[in-house]
């Protein structure tokens, strides 16, 4: 990677998990609402509750791996009628978190917290569930 790229992203996201029972639905999910690519084969896994990583990427700042587990092996981060506690939440910029929520739901997945104003010009957020019971936050300036 370019040093001035990994100057650039020191102290960002670089990378991303995300666990998922069923990777041709989670594919088409990210791939069709945040325009993720994937690579053509999956890597081999790594420690005893990953069945395989299936890399993506979006542009040269989002990296990351679907990691295919089974139910007793996945920890989301959303329990429906539960709130519980606030977990780590990987936020995406989109052009307009209502479309985006639409989109997420047409796919499978499931509105968590509609399109909100945070005020003061700063944008918009929601939080989407996608195809495989994960929870997601999205945040447009519009």
């Amino acid at each position: 990677m370019d040093e001035s790229l990994v100057q650039e992203a020191l102290g960002q996201m670089c990378w991303l998990e995300v666990p998922v029972l069923d990777v041709s639905r989670a594919k088409k999910f990210y791939t069709e609402l945040f325009g993720w690519e994937f690579s053509d084969e999956p890597r081999q896994a790594v420690g005893d509750c990953v069945k395989g990583m299936h890399f993506f990427s979006k542009g040269k700042t989002l990296h990351g791996a679907l990691l295919h587990v089974d139910g007793k092996n996945q920890v989301i981060n959303h329990i429906p009628g539960n709130p519980g506690p606030c977990p780590v939440l990987p936020t995406l910029c989109v052009v307009d978190c209502a479309e985006t929520l639409e989109k997420a739901v047409e796919l499978g997945g499931k509105t968590a917290i509609p399109k909100t104003e945070i005020g003061g010009g700063m944008g918009f957020f929601s939080r989407l569930i996608d195809s495989e019971g994960n929870m997601i936050g999205t945040w447009s300036q519009k």
